[in-house]
This record gives structure tokens, C-alpha cells and sequence, in this order.
């Protein structure tokens, strides 16, 4: 799929349909997504979303995930950005139903040209349904 915008000053928002999803599929069931569809991860243990973020110069920006979690229990997530390992088990707890979208930002550094985001779950749960990462 997709995921090559340059940031440089501004937002760059990168959508589900953006995503590489090696386990896990492109579903359209609940509301209130943008884009053609959101990420549903398999439930399983490192099922993941990976992003490509493309960066006009080395810089710290702020990493914004959008995303449903419909259960009652967490779904944390590993975040990586290049293959470093920025947030283990990073909570993303439950919204009001799968249609409730919230935000959970992080700072992360990154690099001047591409850089891969990448979201695993850690769970045999999976992780929650991702909507979009906005990088600004």
C-alpha cells in the first residue's frame, strides 16, 4: 500500500488504507473512519500496522494515532520508528463502542527522508482499530 507524504512543517496524515498489513485486513463495519476503511489486526501477537513517513529534515514531531477499541479490556501496542523500539506495550484503552474514535499521541524523532512507524500488538487480543497516524 501506500504512505509516502512529506512532513515538513505542517501535518502529514497517513490513512489506514495507507498502512502495510501483512496480518490483519482493511474493514469498513464501523462509522465514523476516514479514508477507505480502518486497520483491523489479526489477534495475535505481532500483528502489525506499519506506516512510511517521509520527513524534509531530522526533526521531533508528534505522532497522533487514531483508533476504536470496542472491548473492555486495553490492546497495548509496541510503537517503533526504523526499527527502534519507542513505546513498549503502549496502552490504547477501551472507547465507548468500535464507532468511538480517540487519539493517543507520543513525541518521535525522525529522521530526514523515509522513516517506518510501526504499530505491533503485544496481546493474542490484537491491537485496537487504527484509523490514521497524523505527524506534525
Amino acid at each position: 500500500m501506500r504512505g509516502y507524504q512529506l512532513v515538513s512543517g505542517s501535518s502529514g496524515v497517513y490513512r489506514a488504507d495507507e498502512a502495510r498489513v501483512p496480518q490483519g485486513t482493511l474493514d469498513t463495519d464501523h462509522a465514523g473512519h476516514s479514508g477507505a476503511g480502518f486497520v483491523n489486526l489479526s489477534n495475535t501477537p505481532g500483528s502489525y500496522a506499519e506506516w512510511t513517513v517521509r520527513a524534509a529534515a531530522a526533526s521531533t514531531a508528534s505522532l497522533e494515532l487514531r483508533y476504536a477499541n470496542g472491548t473492555t479490556a486495553d490492546r497495548p501496542m509496541d510503537i517503533s520508528v526504523n526499527g527502534t523500539r519507542i513505546a513498549a506495550a503502549r496502552p490504547f484503552p477501551p472507547t465507548a463502542d468500535w464507532d468511538t474514535w480517540t487519539t493517543s499521541t507520543l513525541p518521535v524523532s525522525l529522521k530526514s527522508g523515509a522513516n517506518t512507524v510501526r504499530f505491533t500488538s503485544t496481546t493474542a487480543d490484537g491491537g485496537p482499530n487504527l484509523d490514521r497516524i497524523t505527524v506534525r
